[in-house]
């Protein structure tokens, strides 16, 4: 789900713009969302977590701690998206793999240069219709993952919305945790530098981050000092 978003987003960013370049990126997103929707048990995961999370919530109907209105909307939503995606009768990345324009350009794509002009003519005069032309494509194209963009945008708003956020401390650059007896689903990690990542492995037993000094030069250094980060593990 997390790289179903990626996508999306990298796609809408892509197609937004007027700049053909973008647009060139655009199609490439495309092709890698199709990739990931052909696989058969995207959809069978995405419903099963969708009856897991109206299950926990219809549990909450009954709690006077719980906003019922905004509740019953959110089950509202679930309920929407569940059925949008179960109601897909063709695979979305139809219209992508029975495009023999998109084929085209796909084939050239791993050789160097393989989509100039004297490769694919008919991309670049694509690329230098108007901007209006291009981007009705490009939505014409995506318009079938649509309920895929929605659904995973709303499963992951949820689950993130359910995590519990704590000040923790990582000694010398790691931090370990154990589970608890929880099975989290995400785990979330918020750094003041931005010049830091984490490097996380995680079992039933343990939870283990190490953080990491970028380094455009060599290889990244594990922190040898002490660094607060915020800790967020999302259970839905």
């Amino acid at each position: 789900m997390l790289r179903l978003e990626y996508l999306f987003d990298r796609f809408n960013h892509f197609a937004r713009s007027d700049d053909a370049e973008l647009h060139h990126n655009a199609l490439i997103t495309l092709f890698e969302l199709g990739d990931i929707s052909a696989r058969g048990d995207i959809k069978a995961l995405l419903l099963k977590e969708f009856e897991r999370q109206k299950f926990s919530l219809n549990g909450l109907k009954s709690s006077k701690e719980v906003d019922q209105d905004k509740l019953l909307a959110t089950l509202g939503e679930l309920e929407h998206a569940a059925t949008q995606v179960n109601s897909s009768v063709i695979k979305p990345n139809a219209i992508i793999a029975d495009n023999e324009w998109l084929n085209a350009i796909r084939t050239r794509l791993h050789t160097p240069g393989g989509t100039s002009p004297i490769d694919l003519p008919g991309f670049y005069a694509w690329r230098h219709s108007p901007v209006t032309s291009r981007r009705e494509l490009l939505q014409k194209f995506i318009y079938p993952m649509l309920p895929w963009q929605e659904s995973c945008h709303l499963f992951l708003r949820l689950l993130r919305e359910s995590g519990e956020s704590r000040e923790v401390l990582a000694h010398k650059g790691s931090f370990q945790q154990a589970p608890s007896g929880k099975v989290y689903q995400l785990m979330r990690i918020t750094l003041e530098d931005p010049s830091l990542f984490a490097e996380i492995s995680a079992n039933k037993y343990l939870l283990s981050i190490r953080l990491l000094k970028c380094d455009r030069d060599q290889k990244p250094t594990l922190i040898n000092e002490d660094i607060p980060f915020k800790l967020t593990l999302c259970h839905f």
